[in-house]
C-alpha cells in the first residue's frame, strides 16, 4: 500500500512541519469490506481518546493520503480523522465499472461506520469531495458539520467549463461521451486528459509528483463515472438544505475553480453557513498562510459545533 509509494512521502517535503506525518503521527492503514468493494482508509488517532469523528474525502485525482496535510493538524488537535480511498483512486479494490452512486454509497458507509459507532461525526470535502461530502451528509442527515473546500454544480454550464481540460471538452465532449453505447463507458481514459490537471495544485513541482501518482492525478478512470459525476443531481437541493452547520473555506488563488463557481451553490444553502478565504493558497490548499488558515478555521468551526 502506501508504505510502497513515494509520491506521498516527497508531497511531504514541500509542506510546514506541523502538516507533515512524521513517526509520531504515522496514520494507521486499514480495510474494511464494503459489498464488493475493498476499501482502503488512513485513520489518524488523537492522543487523548475522542469521540468526535471527521471523514474528508478527497476529488478526481486524489486519495486518502494525500489528505495528511490537514488531516494531521484535526487529529493533533484531538480529533480522529478517517481518510478513505474512493473507488478508482488510491489502493481501495474494486474489480468492476462504476458510476458516481458508488461514491455516494461508499462515502455514507464510511459516514455511517463512526455514527454508529457512537461518534460525533463531522465530513469534509475537498475539492470533487465538496459535492460528495454534501451529497453524503444528505443521506446520513446525522452528520454534524460540513466542511468543503469547494461544492461544484455540474449542472451549470460555467462549471463545467472550468472542471474540464477545456471548453471542448466540456460543451462536446460530454455530449460525445453520453452518446456512446454503454460497453464503451467502461473503458478508462487518464484523469489529465479529460481534467484540468494542471490547475490542481500551484506549486509547480508538487504538480509534476502529483501528476506522476499511478494511484492519484496520474490514474486513469472510467468514462462513465466521469459522466455519472457530471450529470449527477444533488440528493438536496441548495435551497432545501438545513441538515446542518456548513463551513467552506475556499482557496483564494484557486485557477481550477475558483471562489464564484463555488458561491453559485454555496450561496443557496438555507443552513447556517461561513466562508473563510484561504489567502494565496491554491486548488490543493497548501501554501502560506492560507494552509495555517485552513487548520484554524476548521478547528475553530469544529469546536463551535460542539467537538473538543
Amino acid at each position: 500500500m502506501f508504505s510502497n509509494n513515494d509520491i506521498w512521502k516527497k508531497v511531504q517535503e514541500h509542506l510546514p512541519v506541523e502538516n507533515r506525518i512524521s513517526d509520531d503521527n504515522m496514520p494507521l492503514e486499514n480495510r474494511v469490506s464494503f459489498g464488493d468493494i475493498d476499501i482502503r482508509y488512513d485513520e489518524y488517532l488523537p492522543k487523548i481518546k475522542s469521540n468526535n469523528s471527521i471523514i474528508i474525502f478527497h476529488g478526481v485525482g486524489g486519495n486518502g493520503r494525500l489528505l495528511s496535510f490537514i488531516a494531521a493538524p484535526l487529529a493533533a488537535a484531538g480529533f480522529n480523522v478517517v481518510c478513505p480511498d474512493l473507488p478508482g483512486f488510491g489502493y481501495t479494490k474494486i474489480e468492476r465499472a462504476f458510476d458516481y452512486s458508488t461514491w455516494i454509497d461508499v462515502g455514507t458507509f464510511m459516514v455511517n461506520r463512526e455514527i454508529q459507532a457512537g461518534r460525533n461525526t463531522y465530513v469534509f470535502g475537498l475539492s470533487a469531495g465538496g459535492m460528495l461530502a454534501y451529497n453524503v451528509t444528505c443521506n446520513v442527515k446525522k452528520v454534524k458539520g460540513l466542511l468543503i473546500t469547494n461544492i461544484l454544480d455540474n449542472r451549470l454550464q460555467i462549471v463545467r467549463d472550468y472542471s474540464a481540460k477545456n471548453k471542448f471538452h466540456s460543451r462536446v465532449g460530454i455530449k460525445v461521451l453520453r452518446s456512446l453505447p454503454s460497453t464503451f463507458k467502461k473503458i478508462k481514459v487518464p484523469v489529465k486528459m479529460v481534467a484540468n490537471m494542471k490547475a490542481i495544485v500551484n506549486d509547480s513541482h508538487v504538480l509534476k509528483l502529483l501528476l506522476k501518482d499511478k494511484v492519484g492525478s496520474g490514474s486513469s478512470v472510467f468514462i462513465g463515472f466521469l459522466i455519472s459525476m457530471m450529470d449527477a443531481v444533488p440528493l438536496i437541493e441548495p435551497e432545501n438544505f438545513n441538515i446542518c452547520p456548513v463551513l467552506l473555506v475556499h482557496p483564494e488563488i484557486d485557477l481550477w475553480t475558483p471562489t464564484k463557481i463555488s458561491r453559485l451553490f454555496f450561496d443557496k444553502l438555507q443552513s447556517s453557513k461561513e466562508i473563510k478565504i484561504l489567502n494565496n493558497a491554491g486548488h490543493f490548499p497548501i501554501e502560506t498562510p492560507g494552509l495555517q488558515q485552513l487548520v484554524n478555521s476548521s478547528i475553530e468551526f469544529l469546536l463551535k459545533q460542539g467537538g473538543s
